[in-house]
Order: C-alpha cells, then sequence, then structure tokens
C-alpha cells in the first residue's frame, strides 16, 4: 500500500554535460536503490517538483516516464507517483569495483627478425585499388550495402570465388556450395555444428597447433596423425579409428611438402571406406607458387562427396583480412541450408562487394 503523505525531494544539479531530465532521474532512481525512498512512498507532483527545485515540468515529466518505462515508478489515476516494490533488492550484492583483475593477454614480443608466418609488409598491400572500390561500392550500392546478406554470403562473392576456383584450381563449383565466413575458425565451428560432435577429428603431426585448439573448444575429439614425406598416412587414419581428416595436401604447414596423386587417392579411398568420412581440406595458401601450376585439389578429383575444401584470403592479401570460405559437397550445402540457414553472415556487406 502507497505510504501517506509524500517526500518532497531537494537537489542540486551542476553538471552541464549531461540533460537535466537525466540528472533527475539519476538522482531518484539511487535514491530508490539506496532505500531512501521507500517502495509505496508518493513522490511531489511535477509541478511542485519543478518549482521547489527551479526547473521546469516536462523536465520533471520525461525523468518520470522513464523511471516508469524502466520500473521504477507507478503512477495510480488522481493519485500521482509512488515508489514500486523492487523484488530481490535487499539480496542484491553490492557493485563490483571497476578495478577488476581481469588477466587480458599479452602484447607480443618484439624480435629483431619475425620469421612468423602472418605477417605482412604493409607496402604490398593494395591500399589504393581497395580504397577506390571501396569508394565505388558507397556510391552505386546504397541500396544493397543496407540489406542483409543471406548465411552463405552475397551471390556477387560467392560467384567470383566460383569463377576463380575455376580458373585457378580447376574446380567446377556451384557459388550455392559456398559458405562465406569471417576467418577459417568461424568456419570450422559451422562444419562442426553441421557434421555433429560425435565424430572423432585428426590433424597432421606436425601440423597446425592452433587446429586442435580449436576442436577442443568446440568440445569434438581431435588426435594427431603422422605424415610421412608423402603427406599423412592412411595407415595412421585406420590405427586411429578417426572419422574426419583435418589436412593440407597441396602445401604442409610447417614442411612445404606436396601430397603426390597416389597418396591423393589413397586418402580419397579411406574416405570412401565409412559413411561418416570426411576429409577437410585446407588449401590455406594455394595462390602462392615458386614455380609450376599447383596439383589438382583432393575436392576436384573427388567423385563421392566426401572432400570439404576450406580457404582463406588471409594469404592472398592480409592476415587482417578476415574472410575465408568453404565449398561444402551437395548434400551438405543442402544440409546447411535446411539448419544452418538461420544465422547472419559474419562479413560486412561492403568487404565482401570489395573483394568480389
Amino acid at each position: 500500500m502507497p505510504e501517506e503523505g509524500k517526500k518532497m525531494l531537494t537537489y542540486t544539479f551542476t553538471n552541464k554535460d549531461i540533460p537535466l531530465y537525466e540528472q533527475v532521474y539519476n538522482a531518484i532512481k539511487s535514491d530508490i536503490l539506496s532505500g531512501q525512498l521507500r517502495p509505496g512512498t508518493k513522490l511531489p507532483s511535477k509541478r511542485s517538483f519543478a518549482s521547489h527545485n527551479g526547473m521546469s515540468t516536462i523536465t520533471i515529466q520525461n525523468a518520470y516516464d522513464q523511471l516508469i518505462s524502466e520500473g521504477y515508478i507507478y503512477t495510480l489515476p488522481r493519485k500521482g507517483y509512488f515508489v514500486s516494490e523492487l523484488e530481490g533488492l535487499r539480496n542484491m550484492p553490492q557493485k563490483l569495483s571497476l578495478n577488476l583483475d581481469i588477466k587480458t593477454p599479452q602484447p607480443p614480443k618484439t624480435y629483431t627478425y619475425d620469421l612468423s608466418n602472418n605477417m605482412i609488409n604493409p607496402d604490398n598491400f593494395p591500399f589504393s585499388i581497395w580504397a577506390k572500390l571501396s569508394r565505388d561500392n558507397l556510391a552505386h550500392k546504397r541500396k544493397e550495402l543496407m540489406s542483409v546478406a543471406p548465411a552463405n554470403g552475397l551471390f556477387e562473392l560467392r560467384e567470383a570465388i566460383s569463377k576463380h576456383l575455376s580458373s585457378f584450381r580447376g574446380m567446377r563449383v556451384d557459388p550455392n556450395q559456398i559458405i562465406v565466413g569471417a576467418g577459417t575458425e568461424y568456419l570450422y565451428g559451422i562444419l562442426i555444428q553441421l557434421l555433429g560432435n560425435d565424430y572423432r577429428y585428426c590433424i597432421e603431426n606436425p601440423g597446425y597447433k592452433k587446429l586442435l585448439q580449436v576442436y577442443q573448444q568446440y568440445g569434438v575429439e581431435c588426435v594427431y596423425a603422422n605424415i610421412d614425406g608423402n603427406g599423412i598416412m592412411p595407415g595412421e587414419l585406420h590405427d586411429k579409428h578417426v572419422d574426419i581428416a583435418h589436412i593440407c595436401p597441396n602445401h604442409h604447414f610447417p614442411t612445404g611438402i606436396t601430397m603426390p596423386a597416389s597418396r591423393r587417392y589413397e586418402i580419397l579411398s579411406w574416405a570412401n571406406e565409412e559413411s561418416g568420412h570426411y576429409i577437410i581440406e585446407d588449401d590455406y595458401d594455394s595462390e602462392l607458387r615458386s614455380h609450376g601450376k599447383p596439383l589438382p585439389t583432393l575436392f576436384s578429383i573427388d567423385g563421392c562427396e566426401k572432400v570439404i575444401y576450406m580457404n582463406t584470403f588471409s594469404k592472398s592479401l592480409a592476415p587482417t583480412m578476415r574472410i575465408s570460405y568453404m565449398v561444402l559437397p551437395v548434400h551438405l550445402a543442402n544440409r546447411f541450408y535446411e539448419h544452418l540457414a538461420f544465422s547472419s553472415c559474419t562479413v560486412s556487406n561492403i568487404e565482401q562487394y570489395t573483394l568480389a
């Protein structure tokens, strides 16, 4: 029940950077949370509050309206404004200090010679071309830039990737088989959702250590499979009873091995032994060759829809260009559209149009 009488509120406001109604709102809210204004207390009318504090009734109205919308006070017809009963307020913990002990990542060490594989000389990036293309898109694609991209990415970019794969890698790929995402790590997560958590994954030993962390983070079982001079060994896949082999056949990391055709067909033969076997073909830097043409991809010689092709623009453009894509076999593409097409594409429209 509302308390009898009403409490005249007196405040002093001096902060010119915050709107006056917001200062009134903050002051009353603070008094409610601290218990100075108890539940059921009747607040002054807008007119008396404004007159007592030397401000307009509109200011008080705006403050009261905000407090009502957040549930701190309520109004009764012809009776006035009252403080609400806030269930659980007494059991709320005190607000934490802003001096939190958050262990942020340490800044990277500096070296005289940095031989890491994720750096680029800024002089090598085509900033002028990228800027021109971006300006053109901003000028001529305003409507498209403000439209929501489909879950698999803009058709223009997927079509451009499809044509690139055809001319450069000899792959016949429908644009609708291509899924664009913000980095391969994100796409690995999509794959796990698509395939399920019950599969046993393997990565190459030696190989890209971060893959193990990614798979473990998603809660799937992941083991190492040894390689020899021709790449991952089929016997390892059998001995370790894996379902999905994540490999880099065209330029192995970190050895640089290129898997010969004979071993490729051995790996494809393993994949065809079981319906749940798949190969993730990580073609992360196929655009870069010191000499000759790259060998055909596993995807292009796979006739049984067992290969999932992954690639990124981190090497051909820049590591900070977080745009990657995967090419799904037709049955997995259909599964993606059936179960995961509700999600939003994680790459902005302007970057997709510019890259296309």
